[in-house]
């Protein structure tokens, strides 16, 4: 999960933070050069904290929360992006069109996700994956170290 968390906070840094204007200017319209590459590796591991809670429960084929899940955690980084693009601005604007399309972009990946789910399940079942939670465990391993003596 890091790992991904990392693979794309690492694009998406790349395709909007690196460049002389400072980012998308679609996405940011005025320039930014304060951001600092990394920011979003760390957005998106907390995203995935969160997702990870949920995990026993998509183990067992119960994605519905999972999705609803994501649709939060998408909200929760375009929300904190934008919140600390305002503090390295140095000032607060939030207007309402901003919000709407945060919570657009929201409501339409919980929409999408359980496609996503959807095929990822049937995946798993053609190439005959069972979706196990192992944990911290390694193998060989015992918590009671009293049985050795």
């Amino acid at each position: 999960m890091l790992m991904i968390a990392f693979l794309c906070g690492f694009i998406w840094d790349s395709q909007n933070s690196l460049g002389s204007h400072g980012g998308d200017p679609s996405v940011y319209e005025s320039p930014v050069e304060h951001i600092r590459f990394g920011y979003s590796i760390i957005l998106y591991g907390m995203m995935g904290v969160i997702m990870q809670g949920v995990q026993p429960l998509f183990r067992k084929g119960v994605w519905q929360l999972s999705a609803a899940l994501t649709g939060v955690a998408i909200l929760f980084y375009l929300l904190s992006e934008y919140l600390l693009i305002n503090v390295i601005r140095g000032e607060f604007y939030f207007p309402s069109r901003v919000f709407y399309q945060m919570l657009w972009s929201s409501l339409l990946t919980m929409l999408c996700s359980p496609v996503i789910f959807f095929v990822l399940f049937k995946l798993a079942k053609w190439c005959q994956f069972t979706i196990r939670f192992d944990g911290l465990k390694r193998p060989g391993f015992r918590l009671n170290s009293m049985q050795d003596h």
